[in-house]
């Protein structure tokens, strides 16, 4: 225990952001999933990270510096954060993927995204939230290089270092990788608890916006890498972080504020037809005006 909390103490910006990404997937996908998606994503990042400092794949040969042992968590060699962080990355980046896929309908504050199991479970989103994972890496990866500068510590280094502000691209391959087995997982993982007309435990279709939430973790996170960037004193790193993202940001307001992205009232009864516990949910009543009607459709 006291380990524990000495780790807590030690990262608590990790500790914070997994914390985020607990409430937020367990209000928006449920307790089972969010457990399982945890428990199995953090066993694939170990193995791959294990097998990198010992043979190099997939993410490139590195070595931990073992400066914190006594202080920290280690797993098999590995710092217990390190493996860790690939949860909350990978869970955020498939909600942006899911955001950018899905129609929208506003209500006022109310932003809820008109999914169904088709778009969850389809292809583009799968491959799309493992792209948008290794962008946040090449903010992530080149401040950890420089950990010496900042409250993370020197930790590790790659053996040789690469030529994207010393991490390899082998480094970003790797990481595709890692994040197309743990999305897909979760896809997974999200059909085979939560298809059906029962809610999930855990889960609350009422709470507004909660389909912004994994979206604005995601920006959290990479605000967080390019304010870090700056502050430790590396612009040439931050600029270049602000061009990867600029533009991502720029295209992502375009497909959501277009008046394509807006579902009608068939792209609310899909949705409803495939979560039916969301029916009777008063935000899909019209203030006032014209009556939309809902039909249940059955099967």
């Amino acid at each position: 225990m006291h380990l524990l909390l000495s780790t807590i103490a030690l990262r608590p910006y990790v500790f914070i952001f997994l914390a985020s990404f607990l409430f937020i997937a367990i209000v928006n996908f449920g307790l089972r999933t969010t457990l399982l998606f945890t428990m199995l994503t953090y066993a694939v990042s170990l193995a791959c990270e294990w097998s990198s400092i010992h043979n190099g794949f997939p993410f490139g040969l590195y070595h931990y510096i073992d400066a914190t042992r006594g202080r920290e968590i280690w797993v098999f060699g590995v710092p217990f954060m390190d493996s860790l962080s690939f949860t909350f990355l990978g869970f955020a980046s498939y909600t942006v993927a899911l955001l950018l896929s899905s129609p929208l309908y506003r209500r006022g504050a109310d932003v809820r995204i008109l999914d169904t199991w088709k778009i969850r479970r389809a292809p583009r989103v799968w491959l799309m939230a493992a792209l948008f994972m290794v962008m946040v890496d090449m903010v992530v990866d080149p401040l950890s290089v420089l950990g010496d500068r900042w409250f993370l510590g020197k930790i590790f280094w790659y053996d040789p270092p690469g030529p994207h502000f010393g991490v390899p691209i082998s480094n970003y391959l790797g990481w595709y990788f890692v994040a197309a087995i743990t999305i897909a997982m979760f896809q997974w993982l999200d059909a085979a608890l939560n298809r059906g007309p029962v809610k999930p435990a855990g889960l609350v279709p009422g709470m507004v916006s909660r389909a912004l939430l994994g979206p604005m973790l995601y920006a959290g996170i990479v605000i967080f890498g390019i304010t870090m960037l700056f502050r430790i004193d590396a612009p040439n790193i931050g600029w270049a972080a602000v061009f990867i993202f600029l533009p991502f940001a720029v295209l992502a307001i375009h497909i959501l504020t277009r008046h394509e992205s807006s579902g009608d009232d068939a792209a609310i009864e899909r949705h409803l037809t495939d979560f039916p516990y969301e029916r009777d949910l008063p935000v899909w009543k019209p203030k006032s005006g014209r009556k939309r009607e809902l039909r249940s459709v059955t099967a």
